[in-house]
């Protein structure tokens, strides 16, 4: 087919086809058709019709001129046969598709130029052009040599012969569009992305009118709100400020801080959902404005923070309430106590105070019942105490059993005195926990608001020492009120208690000796070992005061351990220098905080390097320090006797141990308190007590012993009853070793003793 068309024709068929096609194209192609039509009639004008030389001429000059036309036409050409055939293409689509005039010329347009899944539908647009006259308007995509995919935008029609009609080719001018093609993909790619993640999105998308309704939402919105869906949410939600927003105040803030800021981001409010309850919501939004600054709509992002809020909540709660009780908890309550103390400061006229409560007994709750009774006994407690308080008064749980009351805008004290009576008398009847009734008691410092305190830990201080008072005096009111003197007796307790750790090794610390005399033969037996305290600026301290400060520092262990050792060698030594003294005693008193295994390994050193006979030694040990912990002071005190040292009973009949331990304690010499001794005489006369000790030692086959004998007459008595040894002034004060052995050397003069 190629073949019956010259050059010659084809080009003259090509113009006036190109003039119509390009017609619709751009500016470009419409000026180009101007000039082909401008040129004709030149050409006409010029040139008559008879003359053939000057048509021939005209010819030449028009089928250069369109071949000029076509080929630096910048848009795509190309002639089709109906067969499919290239037969012909431009400059620019042969640069385009790299190929060569000689290489695309009779080529399969279709096979070679057409991707594989474009050739059906470019097979129906050529099918429709061949047979359907007029003009087709295209996108289809071309394969360049190198497997490249161009886009280009196609016009195309067919030319046919007159009159028959026949197609004789096809002509398409087309315009590279791959570059706005891939713009286009990219915008698809980029609407379906933010589509999908529109849709999506954990967060809650939306974009509200100005008139207050949703415009667009996303179903995650609709979910944090209740909705069904988006659509659904966006009909019902007409009015957000009245139908959304808990606090519509909210809402206006929100829309003020957008007329100043261009995103407002972590805003929180509480807004309702559908079934009416409330959720927390945090928004990131920003208003939208045209290029006049005119307000469009809002848009944003909404998140569900309930979950954080509870959580917030929560670690508030936690942060300033006791997790057992409820209560407010120390920290909350120090922050009260300083807002007290400055309102006090600022205000003359205002006053509170501070009760400190701690229960008595709780430690033998928790041995004996387990922590768990512990527990719910100081829940019980706690709500106990919450009955008795007047409205406003604070109550805290400090720890442990340690509970404080903060009383504000009292007229006296007399109001916070009244407040520690009722506390002791609500808690006089039995709680009852777990199948137990437990009965318990408070012991109360009480310390007046003191604006001149520079902390709340100073007033804490002030109550504390006056509970420590109270615990330690066992007032019947079971309350002590602070004054300023307790507080430079506790300064000077904590000074004893930090300087009694070194007096041992500053020599600041003796022991001393009181002879213990046969009552029968008034005759010096043996002496008791008494620790004393020279301080450098108190002088000498009483063992009644730094003993109990030994023993809950800490210390006891270390300050017994060097008096056993100090007066075991003492004995020692009058065993082996004095005549007649190889079976001096001495009487040693143990704390109830020595009595450990620790302490039996001291005893065999000591023994074990002086070669004692265990009977000359004797440890003395109060009762009340045996019921601290019954079943393991007899495994102890068993241990001790099974080494031949004699166990005394001290002060008994001061504490509380049961008659019945007297038959499972190894105990060999009761020792009657003197404050038995001091009563002898006074007032009714002899009071059976004393007597009915010495009868049942007696019965028990146990000696006893008396101390504080002070006269002749407590002597005798004490003879006629049996008892078998006593101490006192009577006989001697407690003495340095020196002295002491100056008495053991008048071999044991009884008139000189006594006198």
């Amino acid at each position: 087919m190629a073949s019956q068309w010259s050059q010659l024709e084809l080009e003259s068929w090509l113009p006036p086809t190109l003039t119509a096609l390009m017609g619709v194209l751009t500016t470009t192609i419409l000026l180009t058709s101007v000039l082909l039509f401008l040129r004709r009639l030149y050409r006409r004008v010029r040139y008559p019709r008879g003359d053939r030389t000057a048509v021939e001429f005209a010819l030449n000059r028009e089928r250069l001129f369109n071949h000029t036309l076509i080929e630096a036409n910048p848009a795509f050409v190309v002639a089709i046969s109906p067969e499919g055939e290239v037969l012909r293409m431009n400059e620019a689509m042969l640069t385009a598709l790299g190929y060569s005039r000689d290489e695309v010329l009779g080529r399969d347009y279709l096979s070679t130029f057409v991707p594989p899944q474009d050739q059906p539908r470019v097979r129906e647009i050529l099918h429709r052009l061949i047979h359907v006259q007029g003009m087709t308007h295209s996108e289809t995509s071309l394969v360049t040599r190198d497997g490249r995919v161009l886009w280009v935008a196609w016009h195309g029609r067919s030319v046919r012969q007159w009159p028959q009609g026949r197609c004789e080719f096809i002509v398409g001018i087309g315009n590279d569009i791959t570059d706005r093609q891939r713009t286009i993909q990219a915008l698809a790619t980029a609407e379906a992305k933010y589509r999908s993640i529109f849709e999506n999105a954990i967060e809650g998308i939306f974009q509200i009118s100005p008139e207050g309704y949703y415009l667009s939402a996303n179903p995650a919105l609709a979910t944090i709100l209740g909705y069904d869906s988006p659509e659904h949410l966006i009909r019902t939600l007409d009015n957000i400020d009245r139908q959304l927003y808990v606090d519509s105040s909210r809402r206006a803030k929100l829309l003020r801080l957008l007329q100043t800021q261009k995103v407002v981001s972590g805003f929180e409010a509480e807004v309702y959902r559908r079934d009416g309850s409330v959720v927390w919501i945090s928004e990131d939004v920003r208003a939208v404005r045209n290029d006049h600054g005119v307000l469009l709509y809002y848009e944003g992002s909404v998140v569900d923070i309930t979950e954080r809020k509870r959580t917030e909540q929560r670690l508030r709660y936690n942060a300033s309430h006791d997790e057992l009780t409820g209560l407010w908890n120390r920290g909350w309550f120090l922050s009260q106590l300083e807002r007290s103390l400055r309102r006090s400061r600022r205000h003359q006229e205002y006053r509170f105070a501070l009760l400190f409560l701690d229960l008595d007994n709780f430690k033998g709750v928790n041995d004996s019942l387990g922590h768990v009774v512990g527990d719910r006994l100081l829940l019980e407690i706690a709500q106990r105490l919450e009955l008795c308080l007047r409205p406003g008064d604070a109550l805290a749980r400090l720890g442990g059993d340690e509970f404080t009351i903060l009383m504000e805008n009292i007229r006296d004290l007399e109001e916070a005195i009244e407040l520690a009576k009722r506390l002791q008398q609500c808690l006089q009847d039995p709680l009852h926990v777990e199948n137990h009734r437990i009965f318990t008691q408070v012991s109360i410092g009480i310390a007046p608001g003191d604006p001149s305190h520079q902390q709340p830990q100073d007033l804490l201080q002030d109550a504390d020492i006056a509970l420590y008072r109270a615990k330690k005096q066992k007032p019947d009111a079971g309350y002590v009120l602070f004054d300023r003197t307790m507080r430079s007796e506790t300064v000077r307790r904590l000074q004893l208690e930090t300087d009694l750790r070194g007096a041992m090794k500053r020599n600041e610390l003796n022991v001393v000796y009181q002879p213990i005399v046969s009552l029968e033969s008034l005759t010096v037996i043996g002496f008791e070992a008494l620790v004393r305290w020279r301080h450098p600026q108190y002088g000498n301290i009483s063992p009644s005061e730094f003993i109990p400060i030994s023993e809950e520092s800490g210390s006891i262990q270390a300050l017994g351990a060097w008096v056993l050792r100090t007066a075991g060698y003492q004995l020692q030594h009058w065993q082996q220098t004095v005549l007649g003294c190889d079976r001096l005693s001495m009487s040693i008193n143990l704390s109830g905080k020595q009595l450990s295994p620790a302490f039996i390994e001291q005893l065999d050193t000591l023994l074990a390097e002086t070669h004692l006979d265990g009977q000359t030694l004797k440890l003395e040990i109060t009762e009340t320090a045996l019921m601290e912990d019954v079943d393991t002071a007899i495994g102890l005190l068993e241990q001790i006797q099974q080494r031949h040292v004699v166990l005394c009973l001290d002060d008994f009949g001061t504490g509380y141990c049961s008659l019945n331990y007297l038959h499972r304690f190894p105990i060999q010499i009761l020792k009657l308190d003197r404050s038995f001794i001091e009563r002898l005489f006074n007032g009714d006369g002899q009071p059976p007590i004393v007597q009915a000790i010495v009868n049942l030692a007696q019965h028990l086959q146990i000696k006893t012993i008396a101390e504080g004998i002070e006269n002749l007459q407590q002597l005798q008595y004490l003879q006629d009853l049996g008892c078998h040894y006593g101490q006192g002034y009577w006989f001697s004060r407690p003495l340095e070793s020196h002295a002491a052995e100056e008495i053991l050397h008048k071999q044991f003069d009884p008139k000189a003793l006594a006198s």
